[in-house]
């Protein structure tokens, strides 16, 4: 950032970390709701999710598990959603594990996947990292 002055400015780096924090809130918060609303209104939606899976083991398992009732699944998928959320909120270091495996986990259904899990990716893993050391530096 800059100011008038022409002075380069730095962002506080608790408020880039509030804001990277408040994002993926955001992100686990509304995919959750998103789930639920596929779940309760638009199933098939989901069926052609894994069709470019890295692995034919990926695409095997969402059709014969997940396509098997993708409304238990979608609601599932919802609550696991909120629970990362609520994970961010409550347990800080327990949410953002639960963030990269989640990203990861996402990578294995194609190429596509990447576009969004890398960059995700390198603002979770820092995250993560900070939220180690911030609880390691409070006091209990």
């Amino acid at each position: 950032m800059t100011t008038t002055s022409g002075r380069i400015v730095q962002p506080d780096s608790a408020v880039v970390w509030r804001a990277i924090h408040r994002g993926y809130l955001a992100v686990f918060g509304i995919g959750a709701f998103v789930h639920i609303g596929f779940a309760l209104w638009n199933q098939d939606s989901y069926r052609p999710f894994a069709d470019t899976a890295l692995f034919d083991w990926v695409y095997d398992g969402w059709q014969n598990i997940f396509m098997a009732d993708p409304r238990l699944w979608a609601l599932l998928l919802g609550a696991g959603e909120l629970l990362i959320a609520a994970l961010l909120i409550f347990a800080r270091r327990l949410g953002y594990l639960a963030v990269i495996a989640f990203h990861l986990a996402l990578m294995l259904f194609g190429w596509g996947f990447w576009l969004w899990c890398v960059p995700a990716l390198a603002f979770a893993v820092p995250a993560a990292v900070h939220a180690f050391h911030a609880e390691r530096r409070s006091p209990q």
